[in-house]
């Protein structure tokens, strides 16, 4: 349980965000994983495996007071599998649920270095749903284009 009601409520506004990027990987097949609109972009597997990678970071930046993406994890095996993409978000929630269950400071005055600022740790978690809301408005046109249809959820949450 998360007994600090600033970490609750990212908590609450992290649980939302991922349940549209689960909602989402639901309404895709494997096919579609290595659909990718342009080079550049990657495959949507690729994205996905990206988020869990990301939120590891972040995890790890609530111990080490220090934000390094350099050394994300990269396990390119599992982006053609909605099974392992799941598993391994779902873990990687695991993580960052007990992470801010047992973080003890006080998430407004604690600081995260970044490369070029430092901000609070409050601040810092708050760009983890900001990151995922990019990556879906980049699947909602990748989606288009590939003919999927988008989640229920996401029609009835963003008017689409």
């Amino acid at each position: 349980m998360i007994s600090n009601p600033w970490l609750a409520q990212f908590a609450k506004t992290w649980q939302f965000t991922r349940s549209l990027t689960y909602d989402f990987l639901h309404s895709l097949s494997e096919e579609h994983l290595s659909y990718s609109p342009q080079l550049q972009f990657g495959t949507l597997g690729k994205h996905f495996r990206h988020l869990g990678d990301v939120q590891e970071c972040y995890v790890k930046s609530l111990a080490s007071g220090s934000a390094d993406f350099s050394r994300k994890r990269m396990d390119k095996t599992m982006e053609g599998s909605l099974k392992r993409l799941e598993d391994y978000l779902r873990e990687k929630d695991k993580e960052l649920y007990d992470a801010l269950a047992k973080f003890d400071k006080d998430p407004i005055k604690e600081e995260i270095k970044w490369a070029t600022t430092r901000m609070s740790v409050l601040e810092h978690l708050f760009l983890l749903p900001q990151h995922e809301a990019i990556h879906q408005g980049q699947w909602s046109l990748a989606a288009r284009q590939a003919g999927i249809d988008l989640p229920k959820s996401w029609v009835d949450n963003w008017g689409l």
